[in-house]
């Protein structure tokens, strides 16, 4: 791999406080380090923005002035009081209601849902989900813009599905950006993954960027080395992403972990056995910084195992597993989890037979050892798998993914397990007209709700929107 150089660029942010030319502070730092991936010196060029000071005021236009903290109020979405929950709404048939106290005791009961869709129809298109101490939630998504082709799309909710603000990121040439994970720091801080064109012709790069709760940016750049990233997730302040690199012929998983100000701080190339197309895409950090990422690993006869790492916060090398499905056929993790207590929860798909597939999950010790393996077979005997994983304290756990229901029919599925593994509730969500409706990524919210994004299915290969969908403990 050759050096590559990491360069800033600029967005659009839209709903948000725009930045005014000459209006934010901040500072651009130059640094040459040692790559550890080639060894080679690597220049990076980095632009941020102080997230304290809001560029739309004029410091010597503001006053200070002392106020009484305000009285706590049904509806302000904050937990307080004797209030059992705080939706931030006042409606009454939901999972809170108009008095703060909880709503119907059914499993799996639906709170909200909401439609996210761009200005222009065409393919929308779900990405990650994440939820910060407050319960207030954060999505990434592509959406088609009538003017500058898909765009990256980060939006936060109150806990009560409640739209706070869009931001929306275009390369500056017109062509496909996208945004496809995200992770939020208990303040509320997130940062993003995903790519940008910033070039005509060009394929898009490698793009990282952090925001503030507020949605004013602090940092963001595009890397033009051959690295994708899939997945991102939190060491304390600090990101890790996980995806793949390109090296002579070959491609291999990739995980990187930067520092909060987005400069690097390791990188771990994972080199499988035979070759072929190696990748990871996903990527969970547990309390004490150990790094654990899945994906798959080509393999010598045909098509890929499921591929499980482990890396110590320095990125040692920890435990690894790889499984075979049994059908010498096309297996791979696609998204990983870990609670309080260090157990490690791993959704993937395993091949069956004849094309097909069933959605696979599996429970690791923290040393690595199997707990406990399941599979989710969908009635209509066709393919069906775990896209995303979300865990919590003492063992319980959701996965999402997508089950096949007729031809050319695929519908949204969400399933809770308790800390014994036993199920808990299911629900299927069916999109407009058929097509291929699937979740992306789940989290747990801190009232012990579940938060869920996925994309549904308008009209079959032409119109899709992002799904978004809040369901009670």
């Amino acid at each position: 791999m050759t050096a590559s150089a990491r360069v800033a660029v600029v967005a659009l942010l839209l709903a948000c406080q725009p930045t005014s030319p000459g209006g934010a502070t901040g500072s651009t730092t130059a640094e040459t380090t040692a790559d550890p991936v080639t060894a080679g010196p690597t220049t990076t060029t980095t632009t941020t923005v102080d997230p304290t000071v809001d560029p739309t005021i004029d410091p010597t236009l503001t006053t200070t002035s002392t106020t009484e903290p305000p009285v706590p109020v049904c509806g302000d979405g904050i937990v307080s009081g004797d209030e059992a929950c705080d939706d931030g709404n006042q409606i009454d048939d939901d999972c809170c209601t108009n008095t703060c106290t909880k709503g119907q005791a059914e499993p799996g009961q639906v709170c909200w849902t909401v439609i996210v869709e761009g200005t222009k129809n065409g393919e929308d298109l779900a990405g990650g989900i994440a939820v910060d101490a407050a319960g207030e939630i954060y999505i990434a998504a592509s959406v088609v813009d009538m003017a500058a082709g898909p765009d990256a799309l980060i939006q936060k909710f109150d806990p009560g599905g409640l739209s706070q603000w869009t931001q929306q990121y275009d390369g500056g040439v017109n062509a496909a950006d996208s945004a496809l994970r995200l992770a939020a720091e208990p303040t509320g801080f997130m940062v993003a993954v995903g790519r940008q064109t910033i070039a005509q012709g060009q394929p898009g790069l490698f793009w990282l960027s952090k925001c503030t709760p507020t949605g004013q940016l602090v940092w963001q750049f595009t890397d033009d080395a051959p690295i994708a990233g899939a997945a991102v997730a939190m060491a304390g302040d600090d990101p890790v992403v996980a995806g793949s690199i390109k090296q002579a012929q070959d491609t291999n998983g990739f995980v990187r972990k930067y520092d909060e100000n987005g400069g690097e701080i390791w990188s771990r190339v994972h080199v499988g056995d035979h070759g072929g197309l190696d990748s990871l895409s996903g990527v969970t950090v547990d309390g004490a910084g150990n790094v654990y990422a899945v994906g798959r690993e080509s393999t010598a006869a045909q098509g890929f195992d499921i591929l499980v790492l482990q890396y110590g916060p320095d990125g040692a090398p920890g435990w690894t597993d790889v499984v075979d499905g049994g059908t010498g056929g096309n297996d791979w993790a696609l998204n990983v989890a870990v609670d309080l207590d260090g157990v490690v929860y791993v959704a993937g798909r395993v091949e069956t037979g004849g094309g097909f597939a069933d959605a696979w999950l599996r429970r690791y010790e923290a040393g690595g050892q199997v707990l406990w393996t399941d599979t989710f077979a969908g009635e209509f005997g066709q393919s069906d798998d775990a896209t995303a994983i979300a865990a919590v304290a003492g063992g319980g756990f959701v996965a999402a993914g997508s089950t096949a229901v007729g031809e050319d029919d695929v519908d949204l599925w969400i399933r809770r397990y308790d800390a014994d593994g036993e199920v808990v509730w299911t629900n299927v969500v069916a999109g407009m007209n058929g097509g291929v409706d699937g979740a992306t990524d789940v989290a747990f919210t801190p009232d012990g709700g579940v938060v869920v994004t996925g994309t549904v299915t308008v009209a079959p290969d032409l119109n899709s929107d992002v799904w978004v969908r809040k369901y009670g403990p």
